[in-house]
């Protein structure tokens, strides 16, 4: 007697389940949606120079403000006017937008303005250091001998061209 060999049973025929698939992928995308950050970007204007603009010029008075870890100074490129220590950890920019107000009351012609940072501050701190020169209240700016027509916020410009660079 000798054996026989067994038959093989039918091969059942594969099935690709999707509907498992479908709910971890739904599962997933509503978890990034909920999880997402939605951040505004907003896009401050910066003038770089040329290279058509010809021989530069030395300017009579620029402001120069350099962010540091221990606070603010203010120079005019070549001497310090002030140094604002940090108060309870935060940057004095209140007393920032009043003494550029007082400076440019002086200086009425000059609209550019420096803000250097060093390596250690943060991004945030630079762009408010650019927002607290960049304009002031009406009041202020009348205050300090100049006025200018408000934007649409009522805000009088003083040094609406800010250059960015690195605290020496």
């Amino acid at each position: 007697m000798g054996l026989m060999p067994r038959r093989k049973p039918p091969a059942k025929p594969v099935e690709l389940m999707l509907v498992p698939m479908i709910d971890i992928f739904s599962v997933m995308i509503t978890f990034l949606l909920m999880t997402a950050v939605f951040s505004r970007i907003s896009i401050i204007q910066l003038d770089l120079p040329s290279a058509a603009a010809g021989e530069p010029t030395e300017p009579t008075f620029r402001l120069e403000v350099m962010v540091r870890k221990e606070g603010l100074e203010l120079t005019n490129g070549r001497e310090t006017i002030a140094v604002l220590p940090q108060e309870n950890g935060a940057y004095p920019l209140q007393q920032l937008t009043l003494m550029a107000a007082n400076l440019k009351g002086q200086h009425v012609d000059v609209d550019t303005a420096s803000v250097l940072m060093a390596p250690d501050v943060q991004y945030d701190h630079l762009v408010q250091v650019m927002d607290a020169i960049r304009s002031t209240d009406k009041a202020t700016a009348e205050a300090n001998g100049f006025t200018a027509t408000p934007d649409e916020r009522g805000r009088i410009s003083m040094f609406p061209k800010i250059a960015v660079g690195d605290a020496p």
